[in-house]
């Protein structure tokens, strides 16, 4: 899932649903791992053009070509309630790109996806803006990367740059403070790397080391794409990455000594058990919890990993909200569920690094709800 799933928007709604503005949508539909459709857009500004690629994936395949469509539409605004239908030869296609003219203005790409079978509808936008500084792609195996994240073994194109300048960034970037906590961490907008070399357009990439990768025109060119390349990702299984997103949730005793197991399966459990006082919830702690780290992993992964961010810090520890708003510069995510009636705001933060980053406006008045709520994890109660 490319790290600009970010600006993904999913709502299921009747295929005869009336029109309404995009940003009076909850899109919490957005990040349920559950939803029976996504659809991955992956939007590349070239010189001339739009790039837009797409790929459709529905939890049932069976004669997902003919029982599924997609209509296109583009908005100049979040508040229009219906769009200008785009004229292209992809409608009955699932997997494939479009190709738009650039425009001086910010504009909405809309795909309405119909399941024509059960006459349901659901609709996902990419915005289009002038300054996105995505201008190439990489693709593996002849198929665009869908992922913000890649293999460690694995090989790979540039696509889009006849020279590719890749810059590498080995940095442990810093896990997300607590929503309570007076630092929020943004992207860094001038980051020293810690080697640079080249590749031709079409020559294959093999990336040697796990960290973040910036492919560019030169290094000093405010476009271009990244990937962070890691290994047992999204889903961790090796001891080494299970202790790392465990820091939420544990006392600094119990995480350094949760890091110093290393590939200790014994040490590492005697720590777990120690946290829960029972086997069982034990287990059922590190399923529930390590479940969320792979959403999130999926989901928000960026210039670094998914669990690390703002949003997946929140997802891991309240869930799934029951409402998400977008807007064109910040997501709302509203708790109403909890009986605690929360709501976290966080504000994009853009750069080279990461164009659809978002930062947590952070408030001392979540630190009841996190303590509770960690309590909860801590004795395995959901």
């Amino acid at each position: 899932m490319f790290k600009n799933i970010r600006f993904l928007l999913l709502v299921l709604v009747a295929a005869s649903a009336m029109a309404q503005p995009l940003r009076d949508i909850n899109y919490s539909y957005a990040y349920n791992p559950d939803e029976a459709v996504r659809l991955q857009l992956h939007p590349v500004r070239t010189s001339t053009e739009w790039q837009v690629f797409y790929a459709l994936q529905v939890k049932d395949t069976t004669d997902a070509n003919k029982k599924f469509s997609i209509e296109w539409t583009t908005r100049e605004s979040l508040s229009d309630k219906e769009g200008k239908p785009l004229q292209t030869d992809s409608a009955g296609q699932i997997s494939d790109r479009l190709t738009l003219p650039l425009s001086p203005q910010t504009t909405y790409l809309v795909a309405k996806v119909i399941n024509k079978q059960i006459k349901r509808a659901w609709i996902f936008y990419t915005t289009l803006d002038p300054n996105y500084p995505v201008n190439a792609w990489v693709e593996r195996n002849g198929e665009v990367v869908s992922n913000a994240f890649v293999n460690l073994r694995d090989s790979f194109i540039v696509k889009g740059l006849t020279t590719a300048v890749v810059s590498y960034y080995n940095d442990n970037f810093p896990t997300a403070q607590p929503p309570f906590a007076e630092t929020q961490g943004k992207v860094s907008r001038g980051m020293k790397s810690d080697s640079v070399f080249t590749i031709r357009e079409g020559g294959v990439l093999r990336f040697s080391k796990k960290g973040l990768y910036l492919m560019q025109t030169d290094t000093n060119a405010t476009s271009g794409v990244t990937i962070r390349v890691e290994d047992d990702y999204p889903k961790l299984a090796k001891i080494q990455t299970l202790a790392p997103p465990l820091v939420y949730i544990t006392t600094a005793q119990e995480y350094n000594r949760l890091l110093s197991a290393k590939n200790e399966k014994k040490q590492f459990d005697r720590v777990v058990l120690g946290i829960t006082n029972d086997q069982e919830r034990a287990r059922r702690l590190m399923r529930n919890y390590f479940r969320r780290v792979e959403v999130v992993n999926e989901l928000f992964t960026s210039y670094k990993e998914g669990w690390k961010t703002d949003r997946g810090m929140v997802y891991i520890v309240f869930g799934l909200p029951d409402e998400v708003f977008k807007f064109s510069d910040r997501e709302v995510w509203n708790y109403n569920s909890t009986g605690q009636n929360m709501s976290f705001t966080f504000i994009k933060s853009s750069s080279v690094f990461d164009p659809d980053n978002y930062v947590l406006l952070r408030d001392k008045k979540y630190q009841q709800a996190w303590y509770e709520t960690i309590d909860l994890w801590r004795g395995s109660r959901f």
